[in-house]
């Protein structure tokens, strides 16, 4: 009877485990993802100043009508959450002036806005007033840019690929025993590499060599500028009282006058097609449109040819020609396919 209820138990509890085998597992509550942290305020400000970075497009002027009417345009994609609203700040500088003119509507969000301004322009076309177009939220400033370069780029280029020889020695200034001033220590007394001709004034020629300073041979070289149009003389670039030649070919369409703007570390001269048109003897640092002037291109391609001479310091100069019906081809050698700049 003993070994019944033994074998009887033993049975209860194989059907308890077949039992607990046919119930289905527990079901378990999923668990909620975590909630992302919110972005910073200050993330959230980087985030809206990067899609504003590129927000506003400017159209290219297609040309200077000859009473120097000019009509520039730009669009702005909103990609704030809010409406913005475009305003013009304006700083002519006795050549410019706003005209009847400028338009700018409120952005909403998501959407795009033309913003037109109507301008004159004076016989001076350069430098560049200070003209910006700022973005508002509300009476938050979210953004501004600075604009009439980007529009004016096509009809006024800045020439950025040049041939340069160089360096070749500038010579040393005289100086009075009692003048202790150090404009009149680089300004007094004649520079031999600043008065006397240099072999590439005498005639460009690609495959030369020359003597240049401290007994060093000097071939031409290709220098590009930078994304501001400052060009720096390559290698002659870190060569203390030096002076080089640079080189390009214009091609115009027609024989007319231009005007031209330029600036320079430290002095400048130009020639155009052998013709001295500029001269500035000065100690500076270059910064764009320091000099105007207007001289006469010829029919077919120019030579155009600057010298600079520099003291100490960094070297580089910026050139500009003012081409109101977007005419002018640029090239390194005259029998170059001519292009834009």
């Amino acid at each position: 009877m003993k070994k019944i209820g033994v074998l009887f138990a033993l049975l209860l509890v194989v059907g308890c485990n077949e039992e607990a085998k046919r119930q289905p597992p527990p079901v378990v509550a999923p668990v909620a993802p975590a909630a992302p942290a919110a972005p910073s305020p200050e993330a959230l400000a980087a985030a809206q100043a990067e899609a504003l970075k590129n927000a506003l497009t400017v159209d290219p002027v297609e040309g200077i009508a000859k009473d120097g009417r000019v009509v520039i345009r730009a669009h702005l994609k909103n990609p704030t959450a809010g409406e913005i609203r475009p305003v013009l700040s304006w700083d002519g500088q006795g050549t410019w002036w706003q005209g009847e003119k400028a338009t700018m509507s409120p952005v909403p969000p998501g959407g795009e806005g033309t913003i037109e301004v109507q301008a004159k322009i004076g016989d001076r076309v350069y430098p560049l007033p200070r003209a910006r177009i700022e973005l508002a939220e509300g009476r938050q400033k979210l953004c501004g840019w600075d604009f009439l370069d980007r529009a004016m780029a096509a009809v006024a280029p800045l020439v950025r690929e040049w041939n340069i020889a160089g360096p070749f020695d500038l010579g040393m200034p005289g100086k009075a025993a009692d003048d202790n001033d150090e404009k009149a220590l680089y300004l007094k007394g004649p520079l031999a590499g600043w008065e006397n001709p240099l072999p590439p004034e005498k005639g460009v020629d690609p495959a030369a060599t020359y003597a240049g300073k401290d007994g060093k041979s000097v071939r031409w070289q290709t220098v590009k500028a930078d994304r501001t149009g400052l060009v720096t003389l390559g290698s002659a670039g870190q060569t203390p009282w030096a002076v080089a030649c640079a080189v390009v070919y214009i091609y115009s369409p027609e024989a007319r006058s231009y005007r031209f703007s330029a600036g320079s570390s430290d002095s400048l001269r130009v020639r155009i097609n052998g013709k001295e048109v500029w001269k500035k003897h000065a100690v500076r640092g270059a910064t764009a449109d320091q000099d105007a002037f207007s001289a006469d291109l010829k029919e077919g391609w120019n030579e155009v040819l600057l010298k600079l001479a520099h003291r100490t310091g960094e070297w580089g100069f910026y050139f500009r020609v003012i081409d109101p019906q977007r005419q002018l081809k640029f090239a390194l050698k005259p029998e170059s396919s001519p292009r834009n700049q």
